[in-house]
């Protein structure tokens, strides 16, 4: 008779959570579709379903983050951690409400343990990098940007990111490559034009410089009309 009832409790326990699962996915579903409210309605049903669940309250920081109440937000990633650390995207999440504050130190610990647990996904050498590069370490941020590329070859923030530290570093040749890899990536990334204009006519490539300044105008960049105005004779 005992060993009845530990069967049952297991089934019962099981179906306890694929409900969760299911008002999870509807929550997902109703997000995608705009529906913030009746989203917020499904995710605390799952979290009703199961307490336990990570990828819940995970779900409800990024509702929240994106309503701008980043202190609610925190307290959702952090309970979504708490529940599951080896939740990649709550760490990343966690990491990325940090940037957004301007807790760059912060933002380390969360975005450093995500990279470690996922190793192989580029998305966590991109946020590490942008943290370190704004912590003052360069060379650790380009090897994160250089370690997402290999990932993801056509990462545009990553090739525009490290363009930027070499810009600084005024090595301008490197810039280049990577402010042209950027915009080879997506045609429509103003910033990245405005920074390969600035770079060629640092090498005093005026004719390249005032083609790609024009694009970045043409894209509605802001700083763009001003450069092609002072920098191409217009």
């Amino acid at each position: 008779m005992r060993f009845t009832y530990f069967i049952l409790l297991g089934i019962l326990t099981l179906s306890c959570s694929s409900d969760a699962d299911s008002w999870l996915e509807e929550a997902k579903k109703r997000l995608k579709a705009g529906e913030t409210v009746s989203a917020k309605e499904a995710i605390q049903k799952a979290i009703d379903k199961n307490p336990g669940l990570a990828e819940a309250y995970n779900l409800r920081g990024v509702i929240l983050f994106q309503e701008k109440d980043f202190v609610g937000a925190e307290t959702q990633y952090r309970k979504a951690i708490e529940l599951k650390p080896s939740l990649v995207q709550a760490q990343l999440n966690l990491g990325a409400l940090m940037m957004e504050n301007g807790k760059w130190q912060e933002a380390f610990q969360p975005t450093n343990e995500a990279v470690k647990l996922q190793p192989d996904s580029s998305a966590g050498y991109l946020q590490r990098g942008i943290v370190l590069a704004a912590l003052g370490k360069p060379a650790e941020a380009k090897a994160d940007f250089t370690a997402c590329l290999k990932i993801s070859p056509n990462e545009i923030n990553a090739h525009y990111n490290r363009g930027n530290i070499y810009f600084q570093e005024l090595n301008y040749l490197e810039a280049i490559q990577d402010f042209e890899a950027s915009v080879a990536a997506n045609a429509e990334f103003g910033k990245g034009y405005y920074a390969l204009g600035l770079s060629y006519y640092h090498v005093k490539e005026q004719e390249k410089s005032c083609l790609a300044l024009q694009q970045a105008k043409k894209l509605k960049y802001p700083g763009a009309a001003e450069a092609v105005k002072n920098l191409c004779n217009e």
